[in-house]
């Protein structure tokens, strides 16, 4: 995987319960598996997003071998470099859809939204900075990319790199 839930225990990413620890109560065992659940969701779409659709599966290929295997002290790997540019990014893309998907709860006759007993920052504006933020570190890695440091041809989607607000303008 391209990150883990080690992104979103603590700093500006921070999911209440979330835990990296084998002896993790209940609800961050519940919270854990969420964030993993999303991380493998997101992944692809993520990647391909950024790398295009061939270059997003060979990375893919790169990151199950990857995980199969463990480090190795060789030469990092064309997609290694791409991929370790792309950790934060991705974090912060996850996070935006974590606060998106659960501001509100879907049942059969509407939506209703949730309450947060520990509400410091509306849902709105978290997911506004979390994609602002993602959006900034994109456009970096592009500007990486065009520097000709980029050992792969890129096609990225134009969302990827436009920033949002909490109106939608």
């Amino acid at each position: 995987m391209l990150i883990d839930v080690s992104y979103f225990v603590s700093g500006p990413r921070h999911i209440q319960n979330a835990s990296t620890s084998k002896t993790a109560g209940a609800d961050s065992l519940a919270v854990t598996g969420h964030i993993e659940a999303y991380i493998k969701k997101l992944q692809p779409v993520f990647l391909e997003s950024m790398l295009g659709e061939k270059e997003a599966g060979y990375a893919m290929d790169y990151l199950d071998m990857s995980d199969d295997e463990g480090n190795e002290d060789t030469e990092p790997s064309k997609y290694e470099i791409v991929c370790n540019k792309l950790k934060e990014p991705f974090a912060d893309y996850v996070l935006f859809h974590i606060l998106r998907d659960s501001s509100s709860e879907a049942t059969i006759t509407g939506n209703v939204r949730l309450k947060c007993a520990n509400e410091y920052i509306s849902p709105v504006n978290a997911q506004v900075i979390a994609w602002n933020r993602m959006v900034s570190a994109n456009v970096k890695f592009i500007q990486w990319a065009r520097d000709g440091n980029c050992p792969i041809d890129l096609v990225t989607q134009t969302n990827m790199l436009i920033k949002i607000n909490q109106f939608n303008l």
